[in-house]
């Protein structure tokens, strides 16, 4: 494969024994812009393709010592070849029986000489199309791999001098206290230690992102009290909620078969995000439902709302619909993969209209054992 500028250049293996075969072939597929490689016999092909990724092999049948349905069998034997494409070129009778002999040997088209040059070009054309496109594909996915192995290795570097910082805020808040010091110092170590709570959760949103992508966040399904959960989260909540009114209604118990750290990891979120998009002394409802078939969290609140044609972006890895400086918009995403994984699903209902508010719900599938 050879790269001008961002876009991958397909590579066409040529193979004849005959050099004005090769010569007029590569005359014919010039204008594709692809790189043609020739070669004068099978053996010297399958050296090009030890060494060389190709989009399509254009292989004449008819080649002293290792002909092109023996060459082809061998391409086809080798895992980093056998999905090369292939196509027979050869002067041989028309007999249809011949013909599947070569598909037989993995041919993906068959052409008989003389060869027409439009019909060659228009073939080859769309096989290096191909290549191009699934090039990119994988060459995005693993951009997309090492941006995730790289914010994994910082987020997890980070967490030791986090962890330090928080120690050594929480030890002078302590020195302060006992010593009676100024109120100024105590509100600035208060005001250090929230930050320092606020990146923690940053880092372990990156942590838990990157290992829900990665599959190796396994989870441990336990008989839960759902229920139980949305009101462990509400008591914990109702004290930062800054005066507005945290509430539950549902059922005293709904019981499911889940993972309960995560299933209250993905209530906190969305409890968090309405207390932090809802005016001061408005309310904030939790609702639990229980359906033999299903539980369903619900989480109301009467704030700024999602506009409709965010609802669907919302839950992409860091989208933002409000730009308040609050968070990298992984929140979503992470309890979106969290539902998922738990055989789920998560969406959101809103006008979009200030004061209206959102309402965020998630259905638990009530597993069986």
């Amino acid at each position: 494969m050879v790269a001008q500028g961002d876009s991958p250049i397909a590579n066409v293996l040529i193979v004849d024994d005959r050099a004005e075969n090769l010569l007029a072939l590569d005359g014919i597929l010039k204008p594709l812009g692809a790189r043609i490689v020739k070669a004068r016999s099978g053996e010297e092909a399958l050296l090009h393709l030890l060494r060389e990724t190709f989009a399509v092999i254009l292989l004449d049948v008819q080649m002293p010592r290792l002909d092109g349905l023996q060459t082809a069998e061998l391409i086809k034997q080798r895992e980093q070849t056998r999905h090369v494409p292939i196509i027979f070129i050869t002067a041989l009778s028309r007999e249809a029986a011949y013909v599947f002999k070569g598909y037989a040997h993995g041919a993906v088209d068959y052409l008989l000489k003389p060869i027409d040059p439009e019909i060659v070009r228009a073939k080859v054309r769309v096989f290096c199309d191909l290549w191009v496109r699934g090039e990119k594909i994988r060459r995005q996915a693993a951009q997309s791999e090492l941006k995730d192995v790289f914010l994994a290795s910082v987020a997890h570097e980070m967490r030791t001098p986090l962890a330090a910082a928080k120690a050594q805020a929480q030890l002078a808040l302590h020195q302060l206290s006992e010593s009676e010091g100024d109120a100024a110092s105590a509100g600035a170590l208060r005001v250090i230690s929230r930050q320092i709570d606020k990146v923690v959760r940053l880092v372990s949103d990156l942590l838990d992102f990157s290992r829900l992508e990665t599959g190796s966040l396994p989870l441990n399904p336990t008989h839960v009290d759902v229920a139980a959960i949305a009101r462990d989260v509400v008591a914990r909540l109702q004290v930062v909620a800054e005066g507005r009114e945290l509430s539950v209604q549902g059922p005293e118990s709904a019981t499911a078969i889940a993972d309960r750290d995560r299933i209250e990891q993905v209530l906190t979120n969305l409890v968090s995000n309405a207390i932090r998009y809802s005016p001061e002394g408005s309310a904030v409802e939790i609702g639990v439902q229980a359906h033999p078939e299903w539980i369903q969290l619900s989480v109301h609140d009467h704030g700024i709302g999602v506009p409709r044609d965010q609802q669907q972006r919302i839950f992409e890895r860091f989208a933002r619909v409000n730009d308040d400086g609050v968070g990298i918009g992984l929140g979503l995403a992470i309890a979106k993969a969290i539902v998922e994984q738990h055989g789920g699903r998560i969406w959101v209902e809103s006008t979009g209209k200030q004061g209206e508010g959102s309402t965020f719900h998630v259905r638990l599938p009530v597993k069986k054992e």
